[in-house]
């Protein structure tokens, strides 16, 4: 991946596109505006582990239970599993650091809402060079202007 960006990282999901098995585990960190701590979680095997410091582990056997309806954390059974997934947890993040750069970035923004809000409003998260919501739909525009564009002939 080096060659797209230095910053890049990932694998590469051809072997997918020809019915091999992953060989690294998927890595998922959830940290959206509102929540009160960053989620992470590991999917390996038949195993998705699902780690946040304010809740308690979630783990689920995948392959007996894909829409993770039990959570297999609590059983004893399941004891050393959780143990490794937190191993794993602990040596992929730092979940303090993760927060804390979460937050800062949240801080930096609100600085900048009040300045975002004057005049016309466009949002703080990427959009293409056109606004989505003006490209198909014209919600922007008065709908008797919009249904008097489309008769003819015009000025009905």
């Amino acid at each position: 991946m080096s060659a797209v960006a230095p910053w890049a990282d990932g694998q590469s999901l051809l072997p997918l596109t020809r019915g091999e098995p992953r060989a690294e585990p998927v890595l998922m960190e959830y940290a959206a505006e509102g929540s009160y701590a960053p989620l992470v979680a590991i999917r390996e095997g038949r195993w998705k582990f699902v780690h946040c410091e304010l809740d308690p582990p979630q783990l689920f056997d995948m392959e007996a239970d894909p829409r993770e309806l039990t959570n297999l954390a609590a059983d004893p059974v399941h004891q050393a599993t959780v143990e490794r997934f937190m191993e794993k947890v602990r040596a992929r993040w730092d979940l303090a650091r993760f927060d804390a750069d979460v937050r800062e970035s949240q801080a930096r923004r609100w600085v900048v809402y009040p300045a975002l809000r004057n005049g016309a409003y466009y949002p703080w998260d990427f959009q293409p060079l056109q606004k989505a919501s003006e490209r198909y739909m014209r919600n922007h525009m008065d709908l008797n202007v919009l249904e008097d564009r489309q008769r003819f002939p015009r000025g009905e």
